[in-house]
């Protein structure tokens, strides 16, 4: 019952932001495991971090304080090494194109409020959200 009835990206985050305002903890455990994966063109991946971006515009009592911009930098930094010590050179390109998307979409979506409501549907992966 703790879990946010509307939001548009980040449920769990807003779940675990509010458990620890409450007192809760947020345990790591180092066996638990997840599978996720997404395999998202460009615009895909600008809708999907446009979502991320309203998400934490919208919650700033969660997000505020929380670099994302320099922790994706991180780990672009981090995957361009692997990639190229790996022998994936010819990966890397895609993968900064891939990120900038990604990065404008996060922009764009921090910044949605500026922004014309049709404009934002198109932007956002989750267009019912804006009904």
């Amino acid at each position: 019952g703790g879990f946010i009835q509307k939001t548009i990206f980040n449920e769990d985050a807003i779940f675990a932001g509010g458990a620890i305002r409450k007192g809760y903890l947020i345990a790591y455990n180092a066996k638990a495991e997840v599978m996720h994966s997404h395999n998202y063109g460009n615009m895909e991946q600008f809708r999907r971090n446009f979502d991320l971006g309203v998400s934490q515009k919208q919650h700033p009592e969660v997000f505020e304080g929380i670099k994302s911009e320099s922790e994706g930098i991180k780990l672009v930094k981090r995957t361009m090494s692997h990639l190229w010590k790996n022998g994936y050179k010819m990966q890397i390109l895609p993968m900064i194109v891939q990120s900038g998307f990604k990065f404008l979409g996060y922009k764009f979506g921090k910044n949605y409020t500026k922004l014309p409501k049709n404009f934002v549907i198109k932007c956002s992966m989750n267009k019912l959200y804006w009904q």
